[in-house]
C-alpha cells in the first residue's frame, strides 16, 4: 500500500492505476481526497473484474456523454464515515443521512471538477445525480461490463473506489 499525499498524487496514481482508461479521473479523485479529507490515505494496486463481480452497496454517480461509466465508493469497514467526517469536518458516525449527504457532495465535487476539465479538452461529459444503492439494488441498476477496483485505506478505515464501465 502506498501512502498518498499532496506531493505524490501523480506518482501514486501512475503506479496504482497505470494504463487504465480511468487513470486521469482517478488522479482527480486522489488529488481531491488529499486536499479535502484530513486523514492518512493509503492506496493499493488497482485490479479489474468483469461483469457483476464487485458491485456492492455504496455510493455511485453515473458519468454520461462521450463516455458512460460510474464512479463509486464501496464502504469497507467504515470508509464512508471517515470520508464524510473528513470532508465535512464534523463527526456524525451514526447519522446515515449525514454520511450519505457528505459523501454524495464529495463524489459530486470530484466528478464536477473532472467533467469541467474534460470539456476543456473537447470531451463532453455530464453527471447524473449520485445514488446510494444497497447490494441487490446496485446489481439491478448498474449493468457493468468491466470494473476497475482501487482499494483505499483512510484513517484506519477502508473504502474501495470503483470505476464501472457500462
Amino acid at each position: 500500500m502506498y501512502t498518498l499525499d499532496k506531493d505524490n498524487v501523480r506518482e501514486i496514481t501512475e503506479s496504482c492505476v497505470s494504463g487504465s482508461e480511468f487513470q486521469l479521473h482517478a488522479l482527480y479523485a486522489f488529488r481531491f481526497m488529499t486536499e479535502n479529507v484530513y486523514s492518512p490515505i493509503g492506496v493499493d494496486m488497482s485490479f479489474s473484474t468483469d461483469g457483476k463481480d464487485g458491485i456492492s452497496s455504496g455510493l455511485y454517480q453515473k458519468i454520461t456523454g462521450d463516455r458512460s461509466y460510474y464512479l463509486g465508493f464501496i464502504d469497507l469497514h467504515g470508509g464512508l464515515v471517515t470520508i464524510a467526517k473528513g470532508f465535512a469536518g464534523e463527526e456524525f458516525e451514526n447519522d446515515t443521512e449525514f454520511i450519505r449527504d457528505a459523501t454524495g457532495e464529495f463524489i459530486n465535487r470530484i466528478n464536477g471538477e473532472f467533467v469541467i476539465e474534460s470539456s476543456k479538452s473537447g470531451i463532453m461529459l455530464d453527471m447524473e445525480p449520485q445514488l446510494f444503492l444497497e447490494e441487490d439494488e446496485a446489481a439491478s441498476v448498474i449493468k457493468p461490463v468491466k470494473i476497475l477496483h482501487i482499494p483505499i485505506a483512510i484513517g484506519g478505515s477502508e473504502v474501495e473506489m470503483l470505476f464501472v464501465k457500462v
